[in-house]
């Protein structure tokens, strides 16, 4: 069930090179093309999502929902296309498709410019320079389009597994290249990149089930799928299609279980372990509580050691390669302790918690660093915050503390959304008795300067304009400007900390 998704630009050969690999492997393909021919007969706006995104930087409400509706029906013709076996797909960003599945081959494929041009010519007919012309502004506007797509770098080295340049290399040979390269134990299936595939299969469908039922059309709603259960979303104003969800989704095919959930917002929990009543748990549901949001539950494995290998040092502290997770459960690997087995680091505990205040939105496992995180939630909605709880729980304080800080760090320069760490969470957020102490103290220190100043308006006025002021002007001056804006900030924390006391954010 491997797949290999070529990624490569107008006239770069990326059709023919999956026919040539398609010669080779006897698999079917699959075109970009295809799929938008689809799409448009389900009544999806395609070339006017297209046009919209690449000529306006900002979308909008409804390019939004639109966006999300095209990216539901590729991902479910996707995962029913590698389902039934191995596939080669070809498109501008096949390489940003299914996140997280583990047997993807992820393709980046580039071309000389000159034989771009030529080709691009002959095939619509154009003179050489006009042909590089509408090449630069394609290769541009798709470029563009990724990036409001998908929220990444189309050209990033890092989404891809392979990059081959046909400057130097034929055809026949790349083939050569990705059949050895399909072959390898890297990129074949494991339990757990199955189970992902159906998860994504599950929760594509349901989205477009809800997109296109007309009593549930027009809500803003959250889909997430796990082993079987949907958990969906919506805003409180929109409460009153809660009744239709289940009824739209109700002979949906693998589907064991629906839960519905009212919520404002989301707020995503990355962890490496979840334990309800833990200090992380009750300060999250309250935060969530208080802004009406559902709480997404993401537990992150640190990646172990290096799956051996022939030719592999073994003395070596650090190779390059797949590794495998401390949790087999979570990534396809076989274990024979029944109960190691069965442990979901809490997952399934803190769910329950959060399904019985109604402030479930659904969990993921994934096994990495930020870039598996951004790659899982890049078409999950927006978040009102992320917090990075307890990771790389082997290591020492120190480390654990610096890293889990840099994670923090890497995701929020990515992701559209606020990012902390769990320590900062009540700091910034929630009141406590180190809140309360800043409180009293800022507040005595602002009740001390307005009583000097009004008991004393007779020196003050002397400071200001009297002789001492005509003899030193430049001292009542540097005097105002610097207590100002410390009176500014006093004044301020002390504002927002009532506000926090009262949950007013």
């Amino acid at each position: 069930m491997t797949i290999v998704m070529i990624s490569n630009k107008f006239q770069g050969g990326g059709e023919e090179l999956a026919q040539a690999l398609a010669a080779k492997t006897r698999w079917p393909t699959l075109h970009r093309q295809d799929l938008q021919d689809q799409a448009r007969k389900l009544g999806i706006k395609v070339g006017r999502l297209e046009t919209s995104m690449i000529k306006r930087p900002s979308m909008d409400e409804k390019l939004a929902r639109e966006k999300r509706l095209y990216l539901a029906f590729l991902t479910a013709a996707l995962c029913e296309k590698a389902r039934e076996g191995d596939l080669i797909y070809t498109g501008r960003a096949g390489h940003l498709l299914l996140p997280g599945v583990g047997q993807r081959v992820r393709v980046g494929l580039t071309a000389p410019m000159e034989i771009r041009i030529k080709r691009t010519a002959q095939a619509l007919n154009l003179s050489q320079d006009k042909a590089e012309s509408y090449l630069a502004q394609l290769d541009e506007d798709i470029e563009k389009w990724i990036r409001y797509v998908h929220q990444v770098d189309g050209n990033d080295p890092n989404t891809f597994d392979l990059f081959l340049n046909l400057e130097n290399m034929s055809l026949s040979h790349a083939a050569d290249i990705l059949c050895q390269t399909a072959e390898l134990p890297d990129f074949q299936a494991t339990s757990e990149s199955v189970k992902l595939l159906d998860d994504l299969l599950l929760a594509s469908q349901a989205k477009l089930r809800l997109a296109f039922d007309d009593r549930t059309h027009a809500a803003d709603l959250q889909v997430q799928a796990d082993n079987g259960v949907l958990t969906v979303t919506y805003p409180p104003h929109q409460e009153a299609i809660k009744g239709y969800i289940p009824k739209a989704l109700a002979d949906l095919e693998a589907c064991r279980e629906i839960r519905c959930t009212m919520a404002e917002t989301n707020i995503l929990w990355v962890q490496e372990r979840f334990v309800p009543g833990s200090d992380n748990f009750r300060q999250i549901i309250q935060l969530a509580q208080r802004w009406g949001a559902a709480v997404e539950l993401m537990r992150l494995l640190p990646m172990g050691e290096r799956v051996g290998a022939p030719g592999g040092d073994p003395n070596a502290e650090y190779e390059f390669g797949p590794r495998q997770c401390p949790s087999a459960p979570s990534c396809g690997f076989e274990v024979d302790d029944t109960e190691a087995a069965l442990d979901d680091g809490g997952l399934g505990r803190v769910q329950e918690e959060l399904v019985s205040l109604g402030r479930c939105g659904g969990q993921h496992t994934v096994c990495g660093g930020h870039a598996k995180i951004l790659e899982r939630v890049q078409d999950n909605g927006q978040y009102a915050l992320v917090v990075i709880g307890d990771l790389f729980l082997s290591k020492g304080h120190s480390v654990r503390t610096r890293r889990t800080r840099e994670m923090a760090m890497n995701i929020r320069d990515r992701l559209k959304a606020p990012v902390i760490t769990a320590e900062e969470l009540k700091s910034r957020f929630l009141f406590g008795p180190r809140q309360a102490m800043t409180l009293l103290g800022f507040l005595a220190i602002i009740v001390m300067l307005y009583g000097l100043v009004f008991n004393h308006q007779t020196a003050v006025m002397h400071f200001l304009s009297g002789s001492f002021h005509r003899h030193y002007k430049w001292v009542g001056s540097v005097a105002v400007v610097l207590l100002i804006p410390i009176i500014a900030y006093l004044y301020g924390t002390v504002t927002g900390l009532a506000l926090k006391l009262i949950n007013v954010d």
